[in-house]
């Protein structure tokens, strides 16, 4: 299998890049930083997606490509933010519909369902929040995430682009180091955040094994449009106290519950559904938020 990666060489892309690499697969690696790619054992190639003929003559010659490159939060200018977002991800498309790549991973959020990054709280209509929940992004990068599954799931409609997008949530890198260990901290010690919400995050290396899952997974014949979005998320939050309690201190009434074994099995769950990736991908989540205590 042929694979290319975009934004490779970021903090989240350079772990997808070693899962690869251990499963057998040397990838080409897209990034718009300079090429260093020999430092992680790859080819690595510089371009701007913002640019589609740039992108026309990396973007082609493989299999898939996992497209991770973006602006990761709402920093700077928030139009550059959603369009360079958007953009790259259309370009992307465009190579794979032009250079005839069969299959785009889409690295989405759970920020494109309106509940991850925010502005205001909105109220979900059930729990746990499924894939077939209304998507409410409202900010520019829940925004610039939405938009680009809604293009993935629009060429896969009308090309037969093989589509997934990973709706993950926080990932927990290197770079997120001091602020785990407060929230680790916290919890050990029982501490209720008055501000917390959802709660829910991910481990970096639960993240590239999606990615690969993703790549092998294989569509029915029979299935138009060729597209699957899944939520990936921990199994637990961080957060020290049940999942319903703190939601309750947002909610007055709670959301319907529509599947209450869900939370009496474990109270401390991600509001965010995971199991359809369970199902249908074969992941499951390795890292919980002991594995971060003493990080």
């Amino acid at each position: 299998m042929r694979v290319l990666v975009t934004g490779g060489l970021g903090m989240i892309g350079r772990v997808v890049v070693q899962q690869l690499l251990a499963a057998g697969i040397s990838p080409v690696v897209v990034d718009q930083v300079a090429p260093a790619g020999a430092e992680i054992g790859v080819t690595s190639i510089q371009c701007d997606l913002t640019d589609l003929q740039a992108t026309l003559e990396v973007v082609r010659d493989v299999d898939v490509v996992f497209h991770l490159a973006a602006i990761p939060n709402p920093t700077g200018p928030l139009e550059r933010v959603l369009g360079v977002n958007v953009m790259s991800t259309y370009n992307v498309l465009e190579a794979a519909r032009q250079n005839g790549i069969p299959r785009v991973i889409y690295s989405c959020s759970d920020s494109a369902s309106g509940f991850g990054i925010h502005l205001v709280n909105l109220k979900p209509l059930y729990l746990p929040i499924d894939e077939s929940h209304p998507m409410w992004p409202h900010e520019t990068y829940s925004l610039s995430k939405y938009f680009g599954e809604e293009m993935l799931a629009n060429y896969a409609r009308a090309f037969g682009i093989e589509g997934i997008a990973l709706r993950y949530t926080w990932v927990w890198t290197e770079r997120d180091r001091p602020s785990v260990r407060r929230i680790a901290a916290a919890r050990q010690a029982g501490l209720v955040d008055p501000n917390g919400w959802f709660g829910a995050f991910i481990g970096v290396e639960d993240v590239a094994q999606a990615f690969l899952l993703a790549s092998q997974y294989r569509f029915p014949q029979d299935q138009h449009p060729p597209f699957e979005a899944f939520y990936l998320s921990s199994a637990d939050t961080f957060m020290s106290e049940p999942t319903l309690d703190a939601l309750a201190r947002r909610f007055d009434p709670l959301p319907e519950i529509r599947d209450p074994q869900y939370f009496a099995a474990n109270p401390h769950a991600v509001p965010f559904d995971t199991r359809k990736a369970q199902r249908m991908l074969g992941w499951k989540p390795s890292r919980f938020w002991r594995d971060y205590v003493d990080w």
